[in-house]
């Protein structure tokens, strides 16, 4: 009898030692979940009196042409992290800074309007990636990202080989300084997906 007792708890012992490792996934470990993120920093410069057309500033800046090639250095992290290319790669976060070699200006408001807009855009299309009702102050700004997986599609093969343009679309203010040079530094927190 007694080694009976013996034999029945040694097989729920080792049913339970089994079913241990079955059951819920640790979301940490699932491939879906594998990401790696970081910030990309890119300079527009072509916010000056000379660049307004219609009343408003459209400037723009290959990903690929900022010194030191931050966003080639994102990737290069990604596919290290991730152990290959990264399948998608999406918009978390936007500020925009007034850079302090800007001159003639102080705040944001002295030369844009608004609504401002932040654009990506490759050579076949654009996809607006946030907004900001009206900059103000010298930054940083927090821009509103409105951008998705589903929005940012369309450029998803850019934004994987590192071949778009960092854009940003405002009306300009009412009434701007005589004479002016701004730059905006422009920050964007990307996060390249592994599925």
């Amino acid at each position: 009898m007694d080694n009976w007792k013996i034999g029945r708890a040694s097989m729920a012992m080792l049913v339970l030692a089994m079913t241990a490792g079955c059951g819920s996934e640790d979301p940490a470990n699932t491939a879906n979940t594998v990401n790696y993120s970081g910030p990309v920093s890119i300079n527009i410069d072509k916010f000056k009196d000379g660049e307004v057309r219609n009343n408003a500033f459209d400037a723009d800046k290959s990903v690929s042409s900022e010194s030191g090639n931050p966003y080639g250095m994102f990737l290069s992290q990604a596919r290290a992290t991730l152990g290959r290319a990264p399948a998608a790669v999406l918009v978390d976060r936007v500020t925009l800074t007034l850079g302090r070699d800007s001159t003639g200006v102080t705040a944001f408001e002295q030369i844009l309007g608004g609504p401002l807009v932040v654009y990506l855009a490759s050579s076949s299309s654009t996809v607006n990636i946030g907004t900001v009702a009206q900059p103000t102050g010298a930054g940083p700004v927090e821009v509103v990202i409105t951008a998705t997986r589903d929005t940012l599609a369309p450029i998803n093969n850019d934004l994987v080989q590192g071949s778009f343009k960092v854009g940003i679309r405002v009306p300009a203010a009412a009434a701007l300084p005589r004479s002016f040079d701004a730059k905006v530094a422009t920050v964007l927190y990307f996060r390249a997906l592994a599925l």
